[in-house]
């Protein structure tokens, strides 16, 4: 059964009375004077669980924003290492910077490498210059 809070308007007497739902419309006495009391709309501690609720959706997206923030780290950690540059990709074999993606293509076929990736890297760089 559920509380429900009266006040009383004539001597200012706050209270809480338990009863049936089915009953919630009947009148409560004051019990410090007797005299008719006003039901108090108050809220109620609620805890809805599931997937489709704020506090679930808030905790998911704070999770996000500290993982999207970590991914950051690490990719600035990539940037000063040497793996890349303002982060984008820079022409290098094995680690072995060079000027352009073709140079790249060419070091990487010398050394027996697969230098197709190195190729579009290079027509991609061409058609921007």
């Amino acid at each position: 059964m559920p509380f429900y809070e009266y006040a009383c308007d004539d001597c200012e007497v706050v209270f809480d009375v338990r009863k049936p739902v089915a009953k919630h419309d009947e009148p409560e006495m004051c019990p410090k004077c007797g005299e008719e009391a006003r039901k108090v709309i108050t809220g109620c501690g609620v805890i809805f669980k599931g997937d489709d609720w704020a506090s679930k959706n808030n905790r998911v997206k704070s999770q996000m924003k500290d993982s999207r923030r970590k991914a950051g780290i690490r990719q600035e950690s990539k940037v000063r290492d040497g793996g890349l540059s303002g982060g984008k990709l820079v022409p290098n074999v094995e680690g072995e910077r060079v000027g352009s993606w073709d140079e790249a293509g060419k070091l990487a076929a010398s050394k027996g490498k697969d230098a197709s990736g190195y190729k579009r890297m290079a027509a991609k760089e061409k058609s921007l210059k």
